[in-house]
């Protein structure tokens, strides 16, 4: 993961732009890490982000064109 890290912060400092496929995915890692991995930032007011909230769009809306 350290490795992982540095490298996107290495991208950043040479291109001066977020790899944001790259830190989705470190981001996952840590959030679906199993057992006790992770658990200071699992507990987080970060890691509520990215919990599922359950919104959805209803077909009767108007912006719904599915």
């Amino acid at each position: 993961m350290y490795q992982r890290i540095s490298a996107i912060e290495f991208s950043i400092l040479r291109i001066g732009e977020y790899p944001i496929p790259s830190i989705i995915d470190i981001v996952n890692s840590i959030r679906l890490a199993k057992g006790s991995v992770f658990a200071e930032w699992k507990q987080s007011d970060t890691a509520k982000l990215f919990e599922d909230h359950g919104y959805k769009n209803k077909k009767e809306s108007s912006g719904y064109f599915f």
